[in-house]
């Protein structure tokens, strides 16, 4: 029997309770709960401070006039599951939508055991996971592909001399779908979407020095947000796409000056944004109620002096040449995954004046210098809010509160034991914060986001498993992000996908909301995305390598088959896998309709599947 009812606690009113039978009035032995209820006296030196259906059921017995099994079935419904509430899914449901936020997908074992730990325990558990870099597989992946490439025939003259964008894909799905270090990867993604470098620039050529820059986002996800910063700036594969690579001193005859791209960048995008910011997020107001500027094009100049002078680190192998580091040293002849290093005769000297009066003096080398403008920032009030919302923008919703806002900017200024920018607090703070959890944001309208493309994908792929002949999940990106509009590290421009205040034409713009990721879903690509889910469940193929060496990855259906003779059960269970309890009942009613009477189990559990991706219930994260 299945019935809606509101369960203390929990935040589902109309949370799905399967109990043990066909209960009958006239069957159900009411007496029995009424003096339970009624004789409270008689159980003082045994008080339970709870209520009927909370789990307890010791000295209680409970008969029914049947215990109903469905066909097919082995789990029977028995009477005593009306107090130990087994069947309830909303732990479970729960600890879905909480690894929504917190992972790139989860697989139904590890949403049982977040269910059963609890998502405090479940974060400290992360926390001591040891990182899954993704440039120690480069190697691997490019050997592994090159005698593929060879075995089916190919030119050994036309493949590339060293891992491309490719290698990288191949690489990072490797890890997303084998890691145990979810926290930390979901996290290291959001960072990448920041500090944003792309291989759509000069870097398409250079996957293992895109791996190394991704790196840092895994291994200072639970760090410190200064050494964030301080990593970015030093690394050839930002210096290339922001064009401070090589960046020389001021040479007023030659027209020579220091380049001010990534001081620009620094400030807008990374760090501080454009104008000055409450705790809460909300601008801060002149007197005549204009926003007030955190920088201008004059400090932008003095930034971009700090940034002078740094140069490849180290130089590439090469046959019977020695090249030794050396400032001005072009991408191909320095390592692309080694930093940057400070070469201190074209450092622009003297002093440089930056934001709110503050002066960095004379005399300093130039990397003095950079660790002054790097702490200068890190300490502005703007960081807090301005990192935070966007944080809670890509984990949980689009939309939320300034006072939420001002709760996480006060853990990032101070995680309560003096230490400012400690990510493991600030992670803390986004995913535990009430209005992420509380039952009351999760029914607000205005609570949750679109989900990004490749979360789409990942999230899919992290539920239903894949089958790997070889034990390899390797997948090309490009295509996805061509067709569906995104993919790790092919970002358009260095203003990511989408921007953080972008507002969609209609409702959501018309009543001063945002949606930023509608920014990349359009006609093209939310077509493109429904290819792919075709791909994915009706043909069964989840991921692909390209090429004349192409291998696949299978879909894992397996484990539904079971289910398909009773499609409310098939539902129910895709719905904690892909839906986090969100699966609406016209939608259901709608996949109902069309499957039920579907004789091949096969073919009904690929279509229930494809019908609930391609909705608006797994499409919006609530």
């Amino acid at each position: 029997m299945r019935f809606n009812c509101t369960i203390v606690g929990a935040c589902y009113n109309q949370e799905k309770l399967y109990i043990s039978a066909c209960l009958r009035n006239e069957t159900m032995r009411i007496f029995i709960l009424m003096m339970l209820l009624g004789c409270t006296t008689l159980l003082r030196a045994q008080t339970y401070n709870d209520y009927v259906g909370g789990g307890h059921s010791r000295g209680i017995t409970v008969t029914t006039s049947s215990d109903f099994q469905p066909d097919g079935q082995e789990e029977k419904a028995e009477g005593i599951n009306t107090l130990t509430i087994k069947g309830l899914t909303g732990k479970r449901i729960d600890a879905g939508r909480f690894l929504a936020q917190a992972s790139l997908g989860a697989s139904r074992t590890t949403i049982d055991s977040v269910a059963r730990i609890g998502f405090d325990h479940w974060i400290e558990q992360q926390f001591e996971e040891p990182p899954t870099y993704i440039r120690p597989l480069i190697a691997e992946v490019f050997d592994t592909s090159y005698q593929r490439y060879l075995a089916a025939g190919g030119d050994t003259m036309a493949y590339a001399e060293s891992p491309t964008n490719e290698h990288f894909d191949y690489a990072w799905w490797q890890v997303n779908m084998t890691n145990t270090d979810l926290l930390r990867q979901r996290i290291a993604f959001a960072l990448s979407e920041i500090f944003v470098i792309s291989f759509r620039s000069d870097l398409n050529q250079y996957g293992e020095g895109v791996a190394s820059y991704y790196d840092q986002f895994i291994e200072h996800a639970f760090g410190n947000f200064r050494d964030i910063m301080l990593d970015v700036t030093l690394h050839p594969c930002m210096g290339v796409y922001l064009t401070h690579l090589n960046n020389p001193k001021s040479n007023p005859q030659r027209f020579v000056f220091p380049d001010q791209n990534f001081a620009r960048e620094m400030m807008q995008l990374f760090t501080i944004g454009l104008y000055e910011l409450h705790p809460d997020g909300t601008r801060k107001k002149d007197s005549n109620g204009n926003d007030i500027p955190t920088y201008s094009n004059d400090q932008i100049a003095e930034f971009a002096k700090i940034y002078t002078g740094l140069g490849g680190g180290k130089t590439v192998v090469m046959p019977d040449t020695v090249i030794q580091p050396a400032f001005g040293r072009r991408p191909g002849i320095i390592d692309m995954a080694e930093p940057m290093v400070m070469f201190d005769n074209f450092h622009e000297p003297g002093p440089k004046s930056l934001l709110n009066g503050y002066v960095v003096p004379a005399g300093q080398t130039g990397m003095q210098d950079i660790n002054d403008a790097i702490t200068h920032l890190f300490n502005h009030e703007n960081v807090g809010p301005f990192f935070g919302q966007q944080l809670i923008q890509r984990l949980v919703k689009s939309n939320p509160s300034p006072a939420y806002v001002a709760r996480v900017a006060q853990i990032f200024n101070d995680n309560g034991a003096g230490i400012r920018g400690d990510m493991k607090a600030v992670i803390k703070a986004v995913l535990l914060d009430e209005e992420a959890r509380s039952c009351t944001w999760y029914n607000d309208p205005v609570q949750g986001k679109l989900k990004e493309p490749i979360v789409r994908y990942t999230h899919f792929a992290r539920a239903m498993g894949g089958i790997s002949e070889t034990g390899y999940y390797w997948n090309q990106g490009s295509e996805y992000n061509n067709s569906a509009g995104q993919h790790p590290m092919y970002s358009p421009s260095v203003f990511n996908f989408y921007w953080p205040d972008f507002q969609p034409i209609g409702p959501i713009g018309n009543q001063g909301f945002v949606g930023p990721e509608f920014q990349v879903h359009n006609s093209r690509t939310s077509i493109g995305f429904v290819n792919f889910v075709n791909q994915w469940a009706v043909n069964e193929t989840l991921l692909q390598t390209s090429g004349q060496s192409s291998r696949q990855v299978f879909t894992r259906i397996d484990d539904l088959l079971p289910l398909a003779p009773n499609t409310e059960a098939l539902l129910n269970e895709l719905d904690i896998l892909l839906t986090n309890g969100m699966l609406k009942d016209d939608t259901r009613q709608i996949i109902t309709t069309i499957t039920d009477d579907m004789e091949d189990p096969f073919e009904k559990v690929k279509l229930c599947i494809y019908l609930l991706v391609i909705s608006a219930d797994y499409n919006i994260l609530k």
